[in-house]
């Protein structure tokens, strides 16, 4: 710059000196003068084409202060590259794979986030591992979790079960009245811990709501780890499908969907484009009624098994479980084998959601969502034996999205349990279960919904009741 202004005033110099020789100077002075200015004009063009740069520079520096430049290769790696810790899976280059090749999917009653996936991938409500924050010093990123839910509720006929709709809770007989309830009791917090380790990437999650056995106590629904593709703790079977649960306000759902939480050894196997099977052994429960002086034994722990393809468009699930239910009277133990298959599936068609599933089978009413603890597996004979019951149902589910903010549910199902004769005839037979919804998401964070729910039980002996209920739920979510 102090060269350029050096320059300049030597030319305006010689510019004086050229006009001060008057008229009488020589052609050849006259041409030197012009060769003089036009240097001049040269000089001034370049020091205004070098000024113009240097304001740029200091533009774009004062606009973006902390952008990493050309010259910080670490500093820009750092801040571009997925942390460790949170990358899914990797290539053999050391890439990071695809979090999740399902589509992106959200639900009011967040049943996705705890599911053990391949190689610990990201859930479809959170395919880029938003809000996790890193522990200085380490590799491990941590991200607090939850929601804080509300809702009201308004039975214009018994219902049973006051807060969540379970279809087998209809009271069959002469009844009347009407119920309003307002609860907190889903509100929900997580942990959920991730890192790299030498056996693969490193996942610990916890979950627990307030919906305990008197309807306010700490209630722990997760608590799981998993390396690699190797699992242990309590959480979802591996006989069910979560991905395809519809969304409902209702914290039931679908009354044939399958639905278990429970302790499990699990492996994961990775089968290639996009297949993976999964091996599981949980913990076993025979849900009998039993005679006076009997006692539950668990001969064998069920085992579980299941095999998906996913694809971009969403996923199919063939599924099975083997166990054998018993128990034990006067020193002689009595059990029979138990048996069941599930197909289940969701389809995205153009922004919208297509969900179903059916399963089928003898002694499994422990993982149907609305008998689970009926005590429905099998029942006992005169003569001590027991006798799997035979069960099946399906359901499905519809999301439609009216907007980027708006978006509705249409849920059925139906379940059945096939006429025993040594069941009673106020036993269980079947249910039908209908739900539609609206949902406005008004931010992020915060979502507000309306429900109609309807709801039939049928005994043994044919009588059957049903109930409407309509159901309003609020939900704040702590991270989003």
């Amino acid at each position: 710059m102090r060269r350029i202004g050096l320059t300049v005033m030597a030319a305006y110099v010689s510019l004086a000196d050229g006009q001060a020789q008057g008229v009488g100077q020589s052609a050849e002075s006259f041409d030197a003068l012009q060769a003089e200015v036009r240097e001049l004009r040269q000089a001034v063009a370049d020091l205004r084409s070098q000024l113009q740069q240097v304001a740029a520079v200091r533009d774009s520096q004062s606009v973006q202060p902390s952008a990493p430049s050309a010259s910080s290769p670490r500093l820009t790696q750092k801040m571009l590259t997925p942390a460790p810790a949170i990358a899914s899976a990797t290539t053999a280059s050391g890439r990071s794979a695809p979090a999740s090749r399902g589509p992106t999917r959200e639900t009011f009653n967040d049943e996705l986030t705890g599911v053990a996936r391949p190689d610990t991938e990201a859930p479809p409500n959170n395919p880029n591992l938003r809000g996790y924050f890193e522990i200085p010093g380490t590799e491990t990123m941590i991200r607090l979790g939850g929601f804080a839910k509300v809702n009201g509720i308004y039975d214009f006929s018994p219902a049973g079960n006051t807060e969540s709709f379970v279809t087998s809770s209809i009271p069959v007989g002469p009844r009347q009245g009407k119920n309003a309830n307002i609860s907190a009791n889903p509100t929900r917090l997580s942990l959920d811990v991730r890192r790299p380790s030498a056996l693969g990437p490193l996942r610990f999650y916890l979950e627990s709501d307030f919906v305990g056995s008197s309807g306010t106590d700490f209630n722990l629904r997760q608590a799981q780890g998993q390396i690699g593709n190797t699992y242990a703790g309590y959480g979802l079977s591996a006989f069910m499908d979560a991905d395809a649960f519809p969304e409902t306000l209702d914290d039931e759902g679908p009354n044939a969907a399958l639905f278990l939480r429970v302790a499990a050894l699990r492996q994961i196997f990775k089968l290639g484009g996009g297949w993976a099977a999964t091996l599981s052994i949980e913990d076993p429960s025979s849900q009998l009624n039993l005679p006076v002086g009997a006692t539950t034994e668990q001969p064998m722990p069920d085992i579980a098994g299941s095999v998906r393809m996913q694809r971009n468009w969403g996923h199919v699930q063939a599924a099975g479980v083997m166990r054998r239910i018993g128990y034990r009277l006067n020193d002689t133990q009595y059990s029979a084998f138990a048996w069941g298959l599930a197909l289940t599936g969701l389809v995205k068609v153009e922004g919208d959601f297509f969900m179903a599933g059916f399963a089928y089978g003898e002694g499994i009413a422990r993982y149907f969502n609305d008998l689970g603890g009926d005590n429905l597996d099998g029942v006992i004979a005169p003569d001590g034996k027991v006798h799997p019951l035979k069960g099946y149902g399906g359901y499905y589910g519809f999301t439609h999205h009216w907007n980027a903010s708006l978006r509705s549910n249409v849920v059925g199902g139906v379940l059945k349990l096939d006429n025993d004769g040594f069941l009673p005839d106020t036993a269980f037979r079947s249910s039908r279960y209908a739900a539609a919804n609206l949902i406005y998401q008004l931010s992020p964070n915060f979502s507000v919904g309306g429900e109609g729910l309807y709801g039939r039980h049928q005994l043994q002996n044919r009588q059957d009741a049903d109930v409407v209920r309509v159901q309003v739920s609020l939900k704040y979510d702590l991270v989003r």
